[in-house]
């Protein structure tokens, strides 16, 4: 959208014939009408600014085409993150009869023997991992029901 109103420009002295004016004349020049005709340097003036505002109008049009292309992309990703939050939803049901059966560990009677007590520790872990457990607090009161005899006074 270039400037429309490049016509408007004229020199001094082709305005000042258009209203039958002398262009060496002092005097400013009048309409047929009997009114004051505008200076050159007004109307230079008015055509600037009149170009600038086209140049801004050019402008604001360009960055309504760029918001609107950013609302489709709103769009698109919302669409996206609704797809993506339907994948990661889990594929087994939220049916509380439908909870994994985890089979208990064997409790620990306090023999001192170092593979007696690592079984133990890693069956306990293994026990943690598929029961979802993470609280360090829970794990410990959860092992101490495993203890028996004198492990437990321990």
């Amino acid at each position: 959208m270039g400037p429309r109103w490049g016509a408007v420009t004229r020199s001094s002295s082709s305005a000042a014939n258009m209203v039958g004016q002398d262009p060496e004349s002092p005097r400013p020049a009048t309409s047929p009408s009997g009114q004051a005709a505008i200076p050159e340097d007004e109307i230079s003036r008015l055509v600037e600014t009149m170009m600038n505002l086209e140049v801004k109008v050019f402008a604001l049009e360009a960055e309504m085409g760029l918001n609107s292309e950013l609302e489709d992309c709103r769009q698109v990703i919302q669409e996206l993150a609704g797809a993506f939050r339907v994948s990661n939803a889990p594929i087994v049901a939220h049916d509380a009869g439908a909870r994994l059966q985890i089979p208990e560990s064997k409790a620990y009677g306090g023999p001192r023997d170092a593979k007696e007590v690592e079984n133990f520790l890693f069956d306990m872990e293994q026990y943690f991992l598929a029961a979802n457990v993470e609280d360090e607090a829970r794990k410990v009161s959860t092992a101490t029901m495993y203890l028996t005899g004198d492990a437990k006074l321990w």
